[in-house]
């Protein structure tokens, strides 16, 4: 699926709604995810609280609830990453298994 990121702040976001929150396995208590890059895709995968001492060196955000889902804040150093400017490109997305993949929209 493909969409645009917003504004927020000094950050951009994307609006995750319930139903993909559901396939991730995100609940209200157990809201962190791990962000891995390979290639110029992110993915991204829920990790419980018992695993979060485990990832502490890697890279892991806590999703903020928005309206009737979540929301993920994206620094603009990670859309650099990406090769993704917000203000014109699309980001593509996609669920393989629990694991949601974010990269930027061919045009």
């Amino acid at each position: 699926m493909k969409t645009n990121l917003q504004t927020n702040g000094n950050t951009w976001h994307l609006y995750i709604n319930k139903t993909i929150i559901k396939f991730l396995g995100i609940t209200n208590t157990e809201r962190t995810v791990l962000l891995t890059l390979e290639n110029n895709i992110l993915h991204i995968r829920k990790i419980s609280n018992e695993e979060i001492d485990n990832f502490k060196h890697l890279f892991c955000k806590k999703l903020v609830k928005r309206g009737s889902g979540y929301g993920l804040n994206f620094p603009i150093s990670l859309l650099k990453l990406l090769d993704i400017n917000p203000e014109k490109d699309q980001i593509e997305f996609d669920i393989n298994g629990q694991i949601l993949t974010i990269k930027k929209a061919e045009e």
